[in-house]
């Protein structure tokens, strides 16, 4: 007697879908870790603004693909190659090229503004809490990592305020491969400040 088909179908179709997801899983990730890897930032859509030392906004670019990395020289490659590493940012804007020293700069996705009308407060008073430094600091840490109310203040290198993000989930990183660069995820959103003075507080201490 003949077996029936559709009991081998079955098996087969979902040993099929397992495969496929976990290509294209695998996949996703690789691509990821590359994009990472070649300075590409995670996002959508970035609004680049750039500042002078004194706060002032002097440039705006869009784009939806955005490389950024240093503009290397043979010291940069070559540790015992004479002269001094580049620290010129090459920052690449939908295929086209700019280059810059110095100043400080915000990516922020699209759908990630600055919250209006924000006074910097001037004191905090924190009343009580905290014990151990040493677990105080793991469970920062572990806070950090799950995301947290946060308020970022950005000020400028000279110390004036430029800005101020908050979100309820903030996620916070140094990313080994962008230069200079801090990488916050802002409830889903991607902020990137790079040659910044900026401040990470708990909302919960601003009152």
């Amino acid at each position: 007697m003949s077996k029936n088909p559709k009991y081998h179908i079955k098996p087969i179709s979902i040993i099929i879908v397992l495969i496929v997801i976990i290509v294209s899983t695998g996949c996703a990730v690789i691509r990821d870790k590359i994009a990472t890897k070649k300075g590409e930032l995670i996002g959508q859509n970035f609004e680049i603004t750039i500042y002078d030392h004194y706060g002032n906004k002097t440039l705006v670019i869009d784009g939806n693909k955005v490389t950024v990395g240093l503009l290397e020289n043979d010291a940069n490659i070559d540790e015992s190659a004479s002269g001094y590493k580049s620290g010129v940012l090459e920052i690449i804007v939908n295929g086209s090229q700019m280059f810059q020293v110095g100043n400080t700069i915000i990516f922020a996705e699209k759908g990630l503004d600055m919250v209006e009308d924000f006074e910097v407060p001037q004191n905090i008073v924190i009343d009580k809490g905290g014990g151990f430094v040493p677990v105080d600091r793991l469970i920062n840490n572990i806070q950090n990592k799950l995301g947290e109310k946060k308020t970022i203040i950005v000020l400028s290198q000279t110390g004036i305020p430029i800005g101020v993000y908050q979100g309820k989930d903030v996620y916070v990183k140094v990313p080994e491969n962008l230069p200079k660069i801090t990488r916050m995820n802002i409830d889903g959103k991607s902020l990137y400040i790079h040659r910044a003075n900026y401040l990470i507080l708990d909302t919960k201490l601003i009152k």
